[in-house]
């Protein structure tokens, strides 16, 4: 038969792995969130720069263009070269806006943190729960505390496997106009 010392060391080992892990956990879903919201701000309003800088140069490029067509005087040199230079801009131009698809892949890897870390509390929580069924006063036999343990374990295997099965393995891209890409 477990003592009453035993059940007790027990009962707090599960009361406070509960509360210090979930505690803990709060914090991190907390600045998890805050961290999403600010690289979310600072995409967009890189993406909004990125956008002026196109429209910009899109406007400087129709002016070359109707000197290239004829309303200005340059050699054929010349416009050649403002031809590769129009193209090697946009090209700059694509290529930002291809490294802006990683704030959508962090922001997935962010949100699947979160759901993990959602997760990870509510599996304390049966820690929690479950060590209220134990009295120290109260008389325990070998079986009781052996299925309380045993339902412990199991109802924690249960939540982790739900967890786990929940959360994707790959992060994907497929918003952007240049394709998919697919992390891990």
């Amino acid at each position: 038969m477990p003592t009453k010392t035993m059940l007790h060391e027990l009962k707090r080992l599960l009361l406070d792995t509960s509360s210090g892990g979930s505690r803990q956990l709060t914090e991190v879903e907390s600045d998890l969130v805050q961290t999403n919201i600010l690289l979310g701000e600072a995409i967009g309003k890189l993406g909004s720069s990125f956008m002026d800088l196109h429209h910009a140069v899109q406007a400087q490029q129709q002016l070359l263009e109707s000197v290239m067509n004829g309303d200005g005087q340059l050699d054929a040199a010349s416009i050649d070269k403002l031809r590769q230079m129009q193209g090697a801009v946009n090209q700059h131009v694509n290529a930002a806006v291809t490294g802006l698809q990683f704030q959508d892949m962090t922001s997935q890897l962010l949100e699947r943190i979160v759901r993990r870390v959602i997760g990870l509390r509510e599996a304390l929580g049966v820690l929690s729960a479950n060590s209220f069924e134990i009295v120290p006063d109260l008389e325990h036999s070998d079986e009781q505390l052996e299925a309380l343990l045993t339902n412990t374990v199991t109802a924690m295997e249960e939540r982790l496997a739900a967890l786990e099965s929940g959360l994707w393995k790959a992060v994907r891209q497929t918003r952007m106009e240049s394709g998919d890409i697919e992390l891990f």
